[in-house]
């Protein structure tokens, strides 16, 4: 089954069928649980659905006619979809609950990327206004990162975001790399509260990946 870009199914789809980022859409009891992990850990994932997946293959192929240059590269644009519209709601719970109000949201990205990074290959926390920030794997590896409690000690602050490398044996040691398979949502700097962590991350040093990508600020 194919779906427009601006989503949706197409015309011969019945309506009951499942939608790509259904599994995005959180209930609250599932948010207090999820923000409570990513307090925790820095992170927390959601299992990316078949349709989803099948949905972001389509879309990240390179016949695909949507995708435009930019600075950061080729971008397939998804804002202002259904698909972003809903998931947006479920970003702004997700902020209130780490933050213990509410927060005023707004997409700055809701895209597929095939990155040049200009830098996001260095070792950084997402700078403000960034708040909520969501990747998945499409194509090659995962972005890389250190887990919020084994972070502490191993980078210094740089500007604009960098965190500088004080241990690269241990930091080496202790990097994960994030599954294809799952959603990982974590904070950016857009938080002032010290109890929420922001995860020190960094893409991959490979050429032509693809990743799903959405922050809010």
């Amino acid at each position: 089954m194919t779906y427009g870009i601006r989503g949706g199914p197409g015309p011969s789809a019945y309506y009951t069928q499942p939608q790509p980022f259904d599994e995005l859409k959180l209930d609250q009891e599932k948010i207090q649980e999820k923000t409570a992990k990513l307090k925790e850990k820095g992170y927390f994932t959601v299992p990316i659905s078949e349709t989803t997946r099948s949905y972001l293959r389509e879309q990240s192929s390179l016949t695909n006619r949507a995708w435009q240059e930019h600075a950061v590269g080729k971008i397939v644009d998804l804002k202002s979809t259904d698909f972003e519209k809903s998931t947006t709601e479920v970003a702004k719970n997700i902020a209130a609950a780490l933050s213990g109000k509410e927060k005023e949201l707004t997409p700055q990205e809701f895209q597929l990327r095939r990155a040049k990074n200009q830098g996001a290959d260095q070792w950084h926390r997402d700078k403000e206004p960034k708040k909520v920030i969501c990747i998945a794997t499409v194509e090659g590896r995962g972005t890389e990162f250190v887990k919020h409690g084994d972070s502490e000690g191993l980078f210094g602050t740089g500007t604009y975001g960098k965190m500088v490398p004080l241990d690269a044996l241990a930091i080496e040691q202790r990097t994960k790399e994030a599954k294809r398979d799952r959603f990982y949502f974590f904070a950016g700097r857009g938080f002032s509260e010290d109890d929420v962590p922001k995860l020190i991350h960094r893409s991959p040093h490979e050429k032509d990946r693809s990743i799903f990508l959405a922050r809010w600020k």
